[in-house]
């Protein structure tokens, strides 16, 4: 039986199966989407989007790693957030996590460097 269960939202939007039901997840999924949101609902992305000092994007990707520690069922000291160029001009980041039920992966592009 799963400890956590949750709506899974893709796109800002309630996911739907074939039969019109929103579709559910668990455990690992529902700590993974909800580190995700509180991501994106921190406001570093932006911030992270718009520096151009290393220094200053290394200090937003400890912000963000304080983000994903603040959620009390990441194991404390497991996450990591990485940065890397997709191409000459656009940059994304994955951050990692250790829970309970195993490692959670969020990625996100932050667009433009």
């Amino acid at each position: 039986m799963a400890t956590y269960t949750d709506i899974k939202i893709t796109n800002d939007d309630i996911e739907l199966d074939t039969a019109g039901q929103p579709v559910l997840i668990y455990d690992r999924d529902v700590i993974a989407q909800d580190v995700g949101h509180a991501i994106r609902e921190s406001g570093y992305l932006p911030q992270l989007i718009g520096q151009r000092n290393t220094q200053q994007r290394a200090l937003i990707r400890k912000q963000i790693k304080r983000v994903i520690e603040a959620d009390t069922r990441v194991k404390p000291g497991t996450s990591t957030v990485t940065e890397y160029f997709t191409s000459a001009s656009a940059v994304a980041i994955t951050a990692t996590a250790e829970t309970e039920f195993g490692l959670i992966t969020i990625g996100a592009d932050t667009g433009t460097a």
